[in-house]
């Protein structure tokens, strides 16, 4: 086996599972926006016959006014947090990690080839 032949494998693996996953969670957003729908107007006709056409709208309107302040502040709460910048030392040591893997890699290649021309 090649290296570009694994680097295709590995790359089709990667982006073939990321395709599955962004199919599925548009999938999944389609459904949900349905069910959304479906229930509103469910409740909007239940609620129309206790309250009348205009407190039903307000009322409806307030559940979702309520919703979105909840989703809102959540989102808030759990948003990354800023991240300070580490010591210079960190950032050339992870870039040196993957200088020497790369260097691995190819000297493995190229002692497999020198190695294939002797025989």
């Amino acid at each position: 086996m090649q290296i570009d032949q694994i680097t295709e494998m590995a790359t089709g693996l990667l982006f073939g599972r990321l395709v599955r996953r962004a199919l599925a969670a548009i999938a999944v957003a389609a459904l949900a926006i349905v069910a959304v729908y479906y229930f509103t107007v469910a409740g909007t006709m239940a609620l129309q016959t206790q309250f009348g056409t205009l407190d039903t709208f307000l009322i409806v309107g307030a559940v979702y006014a309520a919703a979105s302040i909840a989703a809102g502040t959540i989102w808030w709460a759990l948003r990354g947090k800023p991240t300070t910048r580490s010591a210079p030392g960190a950032a050339n040591q992870r870039d040196m990690q993957i200088v020497m893997l790369v260097e691995a890699v190819m000297l493995g290649y190229a002692l497999a080839r020198k190695g294939a021309r002797t025989r």
